[in-house]
């Protein structure tokens, strides 16, 4: 078992949206040398996860830590600072 401070922590996360809730109280940690991969059908909020991660989204409710520091994402301008960085799936430099 590594004991190593988390990276990444996110504590209790919810994300809701007009009534819908995306994300309820959700745990997750990365620690240095890890590797995840976060699997669900579509609409399970694993996006939503991700966004609230790298700041494109605020979450209702729970934190998130960075390297042991509470953090709060207001754009993801302000997560890159911090590290923090999405890579999305389906890239569009350009209109096709």
């Amino acid at each position: 078992m590594n004991t190593e401070q988390p990276l990444v922590r996110m504590e209790g996360i919810t994300k809701r949206f007009a009534g819908v809730t995306a994300n309820l109280g959700i745990d997750f940690e990365v620690r240095r040398g890890e590797v995840h991969a976060l699997l669900g059908e579509n609409g399970a909020g694993k996006s939503t996860l991700m966004n609230v991660l790298y700041g494109l989204y605020r979450p209702d409710s729970g934190k998130i830590y960075i390297s042991g520091r509470e953090m709060c994402f207001s754009s993801p301008a302000d997560a890159r600072k911090a590290g923090i960085g999405m890579v999305h799936q389906h890239f569009m430099l350009i209109q096709s």
